[in-house]
């Protein structure tokens, strides 16, 4: 298990987000309570896919480091949007751990849910590919300031691909301007970012005990 030092460098370094800054938005994080907390030494607090998660989305949803714990709390009360999601959702591509997240997830929860399968669970097999076999492509969007998080898996065993689009609760199916937590219009600019599964992949093997 990884401390809080080794999971924020290895975010910094997967990513290209300068470690300052990550090192901020994680002690936003702790501050705000979202993110385990622990000791010095042999009581250091050991990092968990939730606490991946949670700092990957700030990396992904935060237009600056004091937007961190708000950034979070925003994607964690996304739910999957039926409408503009593949049927089923992670339910008929052959993972059988993502497959147990309902319909009532949200990104965050999917984001872990994806790190601890490709840590130890069904994708772990998959990632690193075999001869003639090319592991699966995973993309990871979040979108500031509109909160709209996807989730997609390409490259699965007989083409089959996932798509899962995460949208405010209370907003699924409504069209209207960006919202921020509050409920505030945060105007009309909107920017995105992607990870893929080299972040994912380094991620999952620190938390593994590999070395990522």
């Amino acid at each position: 298990m990884a401390t809080p030092p080794e999971l924020v460098q290895a975010i910094s370094e997967a990513t290209g987000v300068a470690l300052a800054t990550v090192v901020d938005m994680d002690r936003r994080l702790v501050k705000a309570k979202l993110r385990t907390k622990g000791g010095r030494g042999l009581n250091a607090a050991r990092m968990t896919a939730l606490d991946a998660a949670r700092l990957l989305t700030a990396v992904l949803a935060s237009p600056q480091s004091n937007a961190a714990a708000e950034a979070v709390l925003r994607y964690e009360h996304t739910r999957p949007d039926k409408d503009r999601s593949n049927s089923g959702l992670f339910g008929n591509i052959g993972l059988d751990d993502l497959a147990e997240l309902g319909p009532g997830h949200g990104f965050v929860e999917g984001l872990a849910a994806l790190i601890t399968s490709a840590a130890g669970g069904s994708l772990a097999g998959l990632m690193t590919g075999t001869k003639g076999v090319k592991a699966p492509h995973l993309e990871v969007f979040a979108f500031t300031r509109e909160t709209h998080g996807r989730i997609r898996i390409s490259g699965l065993r007989n083409g089959v691909t996932a798509n899962v689009e995460y949208v405010p609760a209370a907003q699924k199916g409504k069209a209207g301007k960006p919202r921020n937590a509050k409920g505030e219009n945060s105007g009309d600019l909107e920017q995105s970012r992607r990870i893929t599964e080299q972040t994912v992949r380094t991620i999952a093997r620190l938390l593994a005990g590999e070395t990522p």
